[in-house]
């Protein structure tokens, strides 16, 4: 792995790490819904400084100007409506329903037990991609597999219910 994927996934896992506190906190005052929505709007207002500041918005409007066309970081042609067809999916599935139902889920239980279980989504990416992208099957990823079910069944307390 390169250094900098190393360091900007480090960076991921002690936002993600650090984030439920704060959810966890904004359940208490809100509904789940009011929640995502306020969340959601103060990402949005990020986004749009940084989108504007960094020429992003000029990109998108490039990706249907060039023919239909995007160059993404492989620098392989894919299709302007496939990418908004999976930033659709990406965001109803992720932006909407995944963190509606995060913030349901820290309503009835604790964020000690909710993030772990929540956290085991990249086994569901991981079986969808050897799935959808045939990605190879191999024995990490199937020994990592088992470990998340397994994880999943203590942290939940299915075995000391």
């Amino acid at each position: 792995m390169e250094a900098y994927a190393l360091l900007y996934a480090l960076i991921a896992v002690l936002a993600w790490g650090l984030a439920p506190i704060f959810d966890k906190i904004l359940n208490q005052g809100l509904s789940s819904w009011t929640a995502v929505l306020l969340r959601t709007m103060f990402v949005m207002v990020i986004i749009a400084i940084v989108a504007i500041r960094t020429g992003a918005l000029t990109e998108i409007s490039g990706m249907f100007a060039e023919g239909e066309a995007a160059y993404g970081e492989g620098n392989e042609p894919v299709s302007a409506w496939l990418i908004v067809v999976a930033a659709l999916g990406s965001a109803l599935l992720a932006g909407l329903i995944g963190q509606v139902a995060y913030y349901h889920a820290l309503g009835y239980a604790d964020v000690s037990r909710v993030v772990p279980i929540t956290a085991s989504y990249p086994m569901v990416a991981a079986l969808t991609g050897i799935a959808l992208f045939r990605e190879p099957i191999t024995v990490p990823k199937l020994v990592g597999t088992v470990l998340v079910v397994v994880g999943v069944i203590l942290v939940s307390g299915a075995l000391t219910s």
